[in-house]
């Protein structure tokens, strides 16, 4: 089986890429029986066999989820590939765009004193921009820059486009730093300043889309080809932010309208990828609610697909309610049946659903489902949810281990109802490993996060993630302790609470 990452070779049943490491999908469970339950097993006894119910356990609940597992791409038809470097699905992101453009070479070009009607302080501040280098300006910068341009742009050439610069360098200062919102009000100042420049438009939309802000990062990007049809960054920009929005169609148009005129590996790929969807999706019907789209095939499904609609309603609320937070645009929920999932996923034969962070989209298989969804998919729904609001709200910067515990948190998982006692202590001694070991310590790292700061701790946690583009800076954040040094701190206490 190839791993959907990076292409190698594993095992039918591996539950992990042995090249790369990545956990392939969500374990499917088996559905429950509806007749009458058989009688109890025999209890198993003695702490190993505590451990080893813990384990089975675990894989039968299904903890073994999705790590926000990226499809591998469909072979695409000949004569409709990109080259080989576009393929791997993890170099699909955002376009970057280079913050900051030069000024004409006659700004600033003249000696303060030559130029008649300066007054002193004029000269002065002049002077003090001439010697900025090429670095970030700072606040005082620019309050000298927007004194001098208000009193004697008349008396400098060049003196408006300068500090629009200015302006777009303080603001790459800014993105880099993680700074967004102040980087987009310089950059909507340098684009106030030249209305007729490209370069702010195609700045701002590169960091609204760097910041999951795609409705913003559309206007941005559309604005820069009304002031030059065709640009390509700026179409690449735009194709990008429909895509995102779940405007394939449009996406699709812009993508082919910029590879008409030249050949880009990324617009190139993410148009194959735009074109499997739409082969994977023909055909489906579509039901739209404020926070979901959700699309599904034949009637049968169709019936399925309003309780999932109501069940994601649900989760989206409990979801909000705790994390205080609400992805932008729509989540795409598609129900595929069994065979057609396998192909649109590029999942294994086991899995039971996949969150996918290049295009935020849910991937279900319900073959075999009625209209009254067991507990099983409830909680696959609100697991992969989960995950949509967490690299929503954590802008992709979520570590594995926070990501699946508190999807399984959220499910009601609890690690020592999972393992009990005797399998915590052996957690805690570093015996128990590999997938299973990996799954139930994230959750009881999570419970660990929670207990020390409550849900609004995690809710503060994955924001500062966002905010700042950094693990450990955000740990430090909130817990005071980088991302290492609090889940030492977690074994520490775990090993104390269970010891051997």
């Amino acid at each position: 089986m190839p791993c959907p990452r990076c292409g190698a070779e594993n095992a039918e049943a591996a539950l992990e890429c042995g090249r790369c490491g990545i956990v392939f999908a969500r374990l499917q469970r088996a559905p429950r029986p509806r007749p009458a339950p058989p009688p109890p097993a025999p209890a198993a006894t003695g702490a190993a066999g505590r451990i080893g119910l813990g384990v089975a356990v675990l894989a039968v609940a299904a903890i073994l989820a999705l790590r926000l597992a990226r499809p591998a791409p469909a072979p695409a038809p000949a004569g409709d590939r990109a080259p080989a470097a576009a393929d791997p699905v993890e170099n699909l992101e955002p376009p970057a765009t280079d913050l900051a453009f030069e000024p004409p070479p006659a700004a600033l070009a003249a000696e303060p004193e030559s130029i008649r009607g300066l007054d002193a302080d004029a000269v002065r501040d002049l002077r003090h921009l001439r010697s900025l280098g090429s670095g970030a300006p700072s606040a005082a910068d620019l309050e000298i820059a927007e004194r001098l341009l208000a009193r004697h742009e008349a008396l400098v050439p060049g003196l408006r486009q300068h500090v629009a610069n200015l302006y777009v360098r303080a603001a790459r200062a800014d993105h880099d730093a993680h700074r967004t919102a102040a980087a987009v009000e310089k950059l909507t100042r340098a684009a106030a300043l030249v209305p007729e420049r490209v370069e702010p438009w195609t700045a701002l939309a590169a960091v609204q889309l760097d910041a999951a802000q795609w409705t913003e990062a559309e206007a941005a990007a559309r604005r820069a080809l009304e002031l030059e049809p065709g640009q390509p960054q700026a179409q690449l920009q735009f194709a990008w932010a429909l895509f995102r929005q779940d405007r394939n169609r449009e996406a699709a148009a812009a993508l082919e309208e910029l590879l008409a005129t030249r050949e880009d590996p990324t617009a190139r790929a993410l148009l194959l990828r735009i074109r499997k969807q739409g082969r994977d999706e023909a055909g489906m019907t579509e039901q739209r609610i404020a926070a979901f789209t959700l699309r599904f095939e034949g009637d049968e499904a169709a019936e399925v697909g309003h309780e999932i609609l109501r069940a994601l309603e649900r989760h989206r609320a409990t979801l909000v309610t705790a994390l205080d937070h609400e992805p932008q645009a729509p989540i795409p929920v598609i129900l595929f049946s069994r065979e057609a999932y396998y192909d649109a996923a590029g999942a294994p034969r086991w899995s039971g659903g996949v969150f996918d962070s290049i295009d935020g989209r849910i991937r279900i298989p319900i073959g075999g489902i009625d209209a009254s969804l067991p507990p099983e998919m409830d909680e696959t729904l609100l697991h992969e949810v989960t995950h949509a609001f967490v690299a929503d709200l954590s802008k992709g910067t979520c570590p594995r281990d926070v990501h699946e515990g508190l999807a399984q948190y959220m499910e009601g998982k609890r690690s020592e109802e999972i393992l009990g006692p005797e399998g915590l202590a052996a957690l805690a001694a570093g015996r128990m490993r590999g997938v299973g070991g990996f799954y139930v310590a994230a959750l009881a790292f999570v419970e660990h996060l929670i207990a020390e700061r409550g849900m609004g701790g995690i809710r503060e946690l994955l924001q500062a993630m966002g905010e700042t583009r950094s693990v450990d800076a955000a740990f430090d954040r909130v817990h005071g302790r980088s991302a290492d040094a609090t889940r030492r701190a977690w074994l520490e206490r775990l090993r104390q609470r269970y010891p051997q």
